[in-house]
């Protein structure tokens, strides 16, 4: 098995919360969920580096196979776990790295994704924000569904992001504040969720924007960058798809 283990840089198990059923949202403040999309060992190191006591750690489908090979301890699988065999689902259940885990598995028909189902979940059982990996890669259609989903937590008033090696990206439902000493990459991209985001002023950026208006089907705003330390997004109505990417 590829990938890093449990010595590198892997906090104990016992250094994070034991995983348990109950639905206490005080319980733990972040959650960070592992879905089926493409997942690199950059990505577990990210990952592992962000955890902490309070930290839920959510695995959706295929992820729980990422999260094995990684060695990234799990509270909770989830899924239809219709991308292994009966035989195989039973052989990780069994297995020790997944001694402590919660399993719940879905019905294959349904109306929601199993990345969709781990938001829900992670959403229930935390008072934080919700970062999922693995849901990017090649199937353009699940990541589409994805960005879609981010707006559950943005409705809820909880952050959630979706992250890869090269994009960050969230919903954004009102004006927010980007700081150049944390930015992701280089290049920050709004698209409307809506069919138009009314009153978009920009400042800080390379390309500003005053009062302006982003029409669904246009590529206004792609590809802008920071040239202040801070860089304000301010909008009246409508709901933003936040990208900030690096190559």
């Amino acid at each position: 098995m590829s990938g890093f283990h449990e010595t590198d840089s892997l906090p104990s198990k016992a250094a994070l919360q034991t995983p348990g059923r109950e639905h206490n949202a005080n319980r733990f403040l972040d959650a960070f969920i592992i879905a089926g999309g493409s997942f690199t060992e950059s990505d577990a190191r990210q990952l592992l580096a962000a955890l902490n006591k309070r930290s839920l750690i959510i695995t959706a489908d295929r992820g729980t196979l990422a999260a094995l090979q990684y060695g990234i301890p799990v509270h909770l699988a989830i899924g239809d776990f219709d991308s292994v065999s009966d035989a195989e689902l039973a052989a990780l259940q069994k297995h020790p790295h997944f001694s402590q885990t919660e399993w719940i598995r879905l019905n294959p028909i349904k109306d929601d994704t199993d990345t969709e189902a781990a938001l829900q979940t992670a959403l229930e059982r935390t008072s934080g924000t919700v970062y999922i990996y693995g849901g990017t890669g090649t199937r353009l259609d699940h990541v589409l569904a994805n960005i879609h989903i981010l707006q559950i937590a943005a409705k809820q008033g909880r952050k959630a992001y979706l992250i890869d090696g090269h994009n960050r990206i969230r919903i954004l439902t009102g004006s927010a504040v980007l700081s150049r000493k944390h930015a992701f990459g280089r290049y920050v991209s709004l698209f409307p969720m809506t069919g138009a985001v009314t009153h978009l002023t920009l400042t800080g950026f390379r390309y500003p924007l005053t009062d302006a208006t982003l029409k669904s089907g246009s590529s206004l705003g792609t590809s802008n960058e920071l040239t202040s330390e801070e860089g304000r997004i301010q909008f009246s109505d409508g709901v933003l798809v936040l990208i900030e990417s690096r190559d």
